[in-house]
């Protein structure tokens, strides 16, 4: 199969994700762009994870050229919080507490933009069956769905100084001396 089918496929399954997502989420469309090289995302409001506010979700392919094998699906959620500048480093530490627990994925932050991001991402070959692609899409979305629904409240609470990293460190089941 060519890259160029391969997109094509990926492009059907992002549409087929769209529909999905509005029967359980409040809101799910493809981004909007005029560029016609740019790679088409996936955005949802996902209202059901643990959160008051809940998660904007972007999902995507990273472009891919010619001479690739495989492709990268990607699951971005972000959390728009206001974190007070004193808390980022008791937040940058839990962060990277969480994320050496997490099977896959990690915790991120945006200073410039004030979001709480998590990241996913599952690569592919371009050979793989459509239905297996679509399959490991919907995989990497339940993960990281579940992922942020377990760990951003804890991160929030960091965040907003409810939280310590002691406390942080034994919801982990860990111990800090």
């Amino acid at each position: 199969m060519s890259i160029k089918e391969a997109i094509e496929i990926r492009n059907e399954l992002l549409d087929r994700m769209v529909d999905d997502f509005r029967e359980v989420y409040i809101a799910a469309a493809v981004a909007e762009t005029d560029d016609p090289d740019a790679p088409k995302i996936v955005r949802a409001i996902l209202d059901e994870i643990g959160i008051e506010d809940g998660a904007i979700g972007e999902f995507y392919f990273n472009p891919s050229s010619d001479e690739d094998e495989i492709q990268i699906f990607n699951a971005l959620l972000t959390m728009t919080e206001d974190i007070p500048e004193d808390n980022l480093p008791v937040l940058y530490e839990a962060m990277s507490y969480i994320n050496f627990v997490l099977p896959v994925g990690c915790f991120a932050y945006d200073k410039d933009h004030n979001f709480l991001i998590f990241k996913l991402s599952v690569s592919m070959p371009i050979s793989f069956d459509k239905e297996v692609v679509y399959s490991l899409m919907d995989t990497a979305v339940g993960n990281a769905s579940s992922i942020v629904d377990t760990y951003m409240d804890v991160l929030v609470n960091v965040a907003n100084g409810k939280v310590s990293i002691d406390e942080v460190m034994g919801i982990l089941g860990g111990r800090r001396e």
